[in-house]
């Protein structure tokens, strides 16, 4: 059984334990969940982890951005240890943030993300709704999600928090 929950502050090393398994040998995605939580750019309602027999398995980090100065939501990482991968982790994880996202008054999450595994949770094209990367990139991953707060004039370059890097 994996219960799902927000994360707390005495999950943070966990937490890093998990991205720095789930994406090794990158350090890259947990010192960007550290960074983002120092910065105050994360939405801290929206980051939960995943448990299984009490163990903290998996992560997904929400942070706030911009779509041409409108506010928005950036999601990622999202990481689950190795041993607990394809065992519906993320699935579980993904489903609850989209619920408890779908609750606020943000209008849209972004992501640049695995073109095959994102759109069963409903993401489809940024380009499509005129959400533009930040940067180049293929635009089959990049993809967003619209919450109930979504309207259609919404469009723009999209902004990561500070704390993303420039891939440019």
């Amino acid at each position: 059984m994996i219960e799902v929950r927000p994360e707390r502050a005495e999950d943070r090393d966990a937490i890093r334990r998990v991205h720095r398994a789930a994406f090794a040998p990158s350090e890259i995605e947990a010192a960007l969940v550290d960074e983002l939580r120092d910065a105050g750019d994360l939405a801290p309602e929206l980051c939960l982890v995943a448990l299984r027999d009490g163990d903290l398995v998996g992560h997904v980090a929400i942070s706030r951005a911009t779509l041409d100065g409108a506010g928005a939501l950036g999601l990622g990482p999202i990481g689950v240890l190795p041993a607990a991968q394809r065992s519906g982790v993320g699935g579980a994880l993904m489903r609850a943030v989209l619920a408890a996202a779908a609750e606020t008054d943000w209008p849209l999450i972004a992501l640049l993300g695995h073109a095959e595994y994102y759109p069963r949770f409903g993401f489809e094209p940024a380009e499509a709704l005129s959400v533009l990367p930040p940067f180049a990139v293929e635009s089959r991953y990049w993809m967003a999600y619209r919450l109930p707060a979504y309207h259609a004039g919404l469009r723009g370059t999209f902004r990561y928090a500070d704390a993303f890097p420039d891939p440019g």
